[in-house]
């Protein structure tokens, strides 16, 4: 906890896959004014440059949450933040991805797996049996199931996500109600 918090937005449903539980009720639905950054060569070139720098000005510690909107969009750009985290052991990242299946997803699953303490990804509202961290939506706190935290920053038991880290500090699955 305490760590500086930079995020990073891509353009959803762009780099989403058309399986997302939240196609059609998209948190960006309701964010016309966020910054949305196009998902490519451009983006990846910029990120190994600005990482580097803001380890510079960070060297305890950084977390960049991915993705605030969008999603990993291709194997090699899930190796660019595999090769991001080897070089830069002061870069802590978390987010959530909706990729459960596939090329993308394997690649996602072994980098988590493999690097948790600096690369806590989520598999929002993954199949039952997927072994990974998972996050489930629901509509009201009294349907968290009993394997489930609520997230502390939706009702207002800590201040921001960068007061609480649970969702990168445990691997139990996180509720999120329902935006």
């Amino acid at each position: 906890t305490g760590f500086p918090v930079y995020t990073l937005t891509l353009e959803e449903r762009a780099t989403c896959p058309t399986s997302c539980h939240h196609w059609r009720s998209c948190f960006g639905n309701k964010m016309q004014y966020a910054d949305r950054v196009a998902a490519g060569a451009d983006l990846e070139w910029r990120l190994v440059r600005e990482i580097a720098l803001l380890e510079a000005y960070h060297p305890d510690g950084f977390a960049v949450r991915l993705h605030v909107l969008g999603d990993f969009y291709s194997v090699e750009y899930v190796g660019l933040w595999r090769g991001l985290l080897e070089r830069h052991p002061a870069l802590h990242v978390w987010g959530y991805t909706a990729r459960f299946d596939g090329p993308i997803a394997a690649a996602l699953l072994d980098l988590a797996e493999r690097e948790w303490n600096h690369f806590a990804m989520r598999f929002s509202n993954a199949p039952a049996g997927l072994d990974a961290s998972a996050t489930i939506s629901v509509e009201h706190p009294l349907q968290v199931p009993d394997d489930a935290i609520l997230c502390p920053e939706q009702v207002g038991k800590t201040e921001s996500c960068s007061t609480c880290a649970i969702c990168w500090q445990t691997k139990r699955r996180i509720a999120f109600i329902q935006h």
